[in-house]
């Protein structure tokens, strides 16, 4: 038999870099494609995936309000890969040349995902808002809610300002259809677009200001005019949220469905009964109001049962949360054996009939010196945990999962 290094046995190099963790609100699209070419589709998860897509691709024909899904799983299960190729996939994001959706059903091998992502995309065009909600937070108060860093993100993604009292300002001018006029007013002052500009919240609200007082001087004197009156009053509420996400998408992305995905609320809930009072608000009202044209796609580490069952004050009402997400997914630690031995540690098919002969030729001592008594019933080595963990055992996978 000829020996063979261990880098020469894997079907992937393996000096590629793989990202150890996912950021869903990674946006480089070399990154994104390498992301989904790494992805490994379980049975399980594929089991999963087509259940919520069947879900989406008959609301049109029956719309409904039951549009949360929440995803759980411990850290490092693969919830913020599952929620975030799910929206990519839905969005059919272009990635590199490439539709998210075709990247995706070639991963989970199954010609049903791929039938399913084209019929949405060719009749449910969809945009997907896809952010961390635990690094997503800069705006004004320390007392943040969902309704608010949900409508701020949304703006953005539509291409509004991220600050809402800009963001109202742009609104309100484009419902007067006065926005170009003021972006040309903005230039001809401060020789810079207002686009490229309006990030800069603190000089831009001023600026903004200043450019009111230019084209209407009747209703604002000053050039702090437009400044002071305006300051913190674009309160946003479950409501309007949804209203807004209603009207801002049939105004700038018209036809399309609206899909909210977002990383780590459950994290930013817990424990927390007016936050999670406000979360059952925000998903109530995009049922209520979006009818299977806006979803809400988010993770946690407990599922929501958990969450739920941890707050002693307003349990009751809280248990209506748990009809607002009729899809609730938890990833089980089985799948990281199978996702370990397919992303990881694949080999290539020279590999596999090598190492089969190798443990068929060493079997016995093999067996005899990685057998290790523990309290806990751990898995047996045989020839094909060799051949799919090599270098790794069984109970190496095992151990990490405890």
């Amino acid at each position: 038999m000829t020996h063979k290094t261990v880098k020469e046995l894997f079907a992937n190099d393996i000096h590629r870099r793989i990202e150890e963790v996912i950021k869903v609100d990674q946006t480089d699209e070399q990154i994104l494609k390498d992301e989904l070419a790494e992805y490994v589709v379980t049975d399980s998860l594929r089991g999963r995936f087509l259940e919520i897509l069947e879900r989406y691709n008959e609301t049109p024909n029956k719309p409904h309000e039951g549009v949360g899904i929440w995803v759980s799983g411990f850290f490092g299960s693969g919830k913020s890969s599952f929620a975030k190729y799910l929206g990519l996939a839905v969005e059919d994001r272009t990635i590199v040349d490439d539709g998210a959706a075709d990247l995706f059903a070639r991963r989970t091998g199954d010609p049903k995902v791929e039938v399913l992502l084209r019929n949405i995309a060719e009749h449910i065009p969809t945009e997907a808002v896809i952010f961390d909600i635990s690094t997503d937070r800069g705006i004004r108060t320390g007392n943040q809610t969902i309704t608010e860093i949900m409508y701020r993100l949304f703006l953005q993604d539509l291409g509004y300002a991220r600050d809402l009292d800009l963001s109202e300002l742009e609104i309100t001018l484009e419902d007067h259809e006065r926005l170009g006029e003021f972006r040309q007013a903005y230039y001809e002052v401060f020789g810079k677009g207002w686009d490229t500009e309006k990030g800069k919240v603190a000089i831009a609200v001023q600026q903004a200001s200043r450019v009111m007082h230019t084209l209407d001087p009747d209703t604002y004197p000053t050039a702090d005019s437009w400044r002071e009156s305006a300051h913190r009053r674009a309160d946003i509420t479950p409501g309007r949220l949804a209203e807004r996400c209603k009207q801002l998408m049939s105004r700038r992305c018209n036809g399309r469905s609206l899909v909210f995905v977002v990383d780590e609320v459950g994290q930013f809930v817990a424990r927390d009964v007016q936050k999670m009072l406000d979360l059952q608000a925000v998903v109530q009202n995009l049922g209520r109001v979006g009818r299977g044209k806006i979803w809400l796609v988010v993770t946690s580490q407990e599922k929501l049962t958990e969450l739920v069952g941890g707050l002693d004050d307003k349990r009751v009402e809280l248990a209506r949360l748990m009809d607002r997400f009729p899809l609730q997914v938890h990833l089980e630690p089985a799948d990281i054996s199978e996702v370990t031995s397919k992303r990881v540690l694949s080999k290539n098919a020279a590999a596999q009939q090598y190492l089969r002969d190798l443990f068929s030729e060493h079997r016995g001592r093999l067996t005899d010196t990685t057998r290790l008594t523990a309290d806990i019933r751990l898995p047996e080595l045989n020839t094909e945990s060799f051949v799919e963990l090599y270098p790794l055992l069984p109970y190496h996978i095992d151990l990490r999962k405890l």
